[in-house]
């Protein structure tokens, strides 16, 4: 693999757009500050403090689908490992943990461009502190746990997990991972709403293809793009 790691950059997503020419396979490019990282659908991944990690990974011709839910496990091993704690899967790209309710602690971001994925990976790694808007719903894995990991021990252990899960998908499939998402998926038999409220039901599994299975008056409905968020009041959890 090759590192190219910059101090600051706009996005490490968009370097790799564009450089992906002249870029080898699995070139991961990381930044220690990005001015305009994003997520899905354009929201803004704040990545302004050097103590989070940014970075994203190149993988040309990878046939891997859900691949945001296989890298999602990579990184659910890797905070298990270092860590020693339990996170939560939050269909399909995050990475969670639970104090007084669900905070955010990863996310990650695949972009297709013709036989070229984009892998983006966000982790509030080390920070002491988030901007007010969003000091409620994300945390770092530091004031979680009371441990702090360096960026290079993290990064090791991950891409460990990341090549292991590719050559294990490539042999056996989606359903291992299923099940381990199943096991530990955020909002699991809670009341949801997807999709601005368009759809709203019992969140039940991540089925066989990577979609989500939601009861809503005794029918079951699949889901398999969207973004979904607990109806549940505060103070249940």
């Amino acid at each position: 693999m090759k590192l190219i790691w910059f101090n600051s950059i706009d996005s490490t997503q968009d370097y790799i757009k564009s450089h992906i020419k002249e870029l080898m396979d699995d070139t991961c490019v990381l930044a220690n500050v990005q001015t305009k990282g994003r997520g899905r659908y354009g929201h803004i991944w704040f990545s302004s403090l050097e103590e989070g990690l940014y970075f994203s990974i190149l993988k040309k011709n990878l046939h891997i689908e859900p691949l945001s839910l296989v890298v999602g496990v990579s990184l659910f091993k890797t905070i298990k490992t270092l860590y020693g704690i339990r996170a939560f899967i939050k269909w399909p790209n995050d990475i969670y943990v639970l104090l007084e309710k669900p905070r955010k602690v990863a996310g990650i971001l695949v972009e297709k461009i013709k036989e070229n994925n984009i892998i983006g990976i966000g982790v509030n790694l080390n920070q002491e502190d988030f901007p007010q808007d969003i000091s409620d719903k994300a945390i770092s894995l530091k004031l979680f746990t009371g441990i702090y990991i360096s960026k290079q021990h993290f990064l090791t252990t991950f891409f460990d997990f990341f090549y292991q899960d590719i050559d294990y998908f490539n042999s056996h499939g989606f359903e291992d991972f299923r099940n381990i998402i199943n096991d530990n998926l955020l909002y699991k038999n809670k009341l949801i709403t997807a999709n601005d409220g368009k759809v709203s039901g019992i969140l039940k599994e991540v089925d066989k293809d990577g979609s989500i299975v939601i009861e809503k008056d005794s029918r079951l409905i699949s889901l398999n793009a969207g973004e979904i968020e607990s109806m549940m009041p505060k103070e249940t959890w």
